[in-house]
């Protein structure tokens, strides 16, 4: 198993004046890429808070952390900074990621001005990872056989640096698990009511995660949405979905209204 941890940074996420997507998107990713999200941390744009919980992920030694926010040119993007003195290690301007930012200038028509250049200061012995959107690069760091990923917090720059730069890293970690899931829309039937047939099919088909998620308002547009979705290490085990799907059709068949597969 492959385990993630995220770090999403911002004051302003904490204040309620920004809605953080990017866990949201990261958590669906990088469980398609057979690797389980573990843990979401959600921190201030505060140096110590930032240091302190990559402390305490570092005791735990996930494979992968990946971080959002704090990677430009103000005063408070200091993410590449608390980062750098969490695990020891000074700040250089390097080569690769200071012609990231001048060609971003250069796209932008913007100077290069000192704020602007302290983008290219990433940890020795890291690697800047291209940004084709934004001006910031996007960091790579190996730590103790930790993958850590520096990303930008703006949600486009963040996806397009994910994938084409951080998905050519994760393919290549060892432990990656298969994965599968399909989704059933259930009408005419109460979430309570759904619940002791969910419950025989965990136990009959441990370890297929199944999940309710109920929807809409008002009986005309009441529905169920039926999550289920499997991890293993062998893909072959994966066929085991295809039985699920057609049972779960048949035996909901006889006591919902509709049945839909999204």
């Amino acid at each position: 198993m492959v385990s993630c941890e995220l770090v999403i940074i911002g004051r302003e996420i904490l204040q309620g004046i920004v809605h953080d997507t990017n866990s949201y998107w990261l958590c669906k990713e990088l469980l398609k890429l057979g690797m389980r999200v573990n843990r979401i941390y959600v921190v201030d744009d505060s140096k110590e808070e930032i240091k302190e919980i990559f402390y305490i992920i570092f005791k735990r030694k996930p494979d992968i952390v990946i971080t959002t926010g704090g990677l430009g040119p103000t005063y408070d993007d200091i993410t590449v900074q608390s980062v750098s003195e969490s695990i020891n290690t000074e700040l250089v301007e390097d080569p690769k990621a200071l012609e990231i930012v001048v060609e971003a200038c250069k796209r932008g028509n913007l100077e290069l001005t000192k704020e602007r250049r302290k983008m290219a200061l990433i940890p020795k012995g890291s690697v800047a990872l291209n940004n084709p959107i934004g001006t910031a690069p996007g960091v790579y760091i190996n730590y103790e056989n930790i993958h850590i990923f520096l990303l930008p917090g703006v949600p486009v720059e963040m996806k397009s640096i994910f994938e084409n730069e951080v998905k050519k890293y994760l393919l290549n970690i060892k432990g990656r698990e298969f994965y599968s899931e399909f989704y059933l829309k259930i009408f005419g039937i109460a979430e309570s009511d759904l619940a002791p047939i969910l419950k025989n099919y965990r136990e009959k088909y441990f370890p297929v995660y199944f999940k309710s998620h109920p929807k809409g308002t008002g009986e005309e547009s009441k529905h169920i949405l039926l999550h289920v979705w499997y991890l293993s290490k062998n893909i072959e085990e994966l066929k085991i979905m295809d039985e699920i799907k057609e049972k779960l059709i048949n035996d909901l068949s006889k006591v919902a209204q509709k049945i839909e597969v999204v």
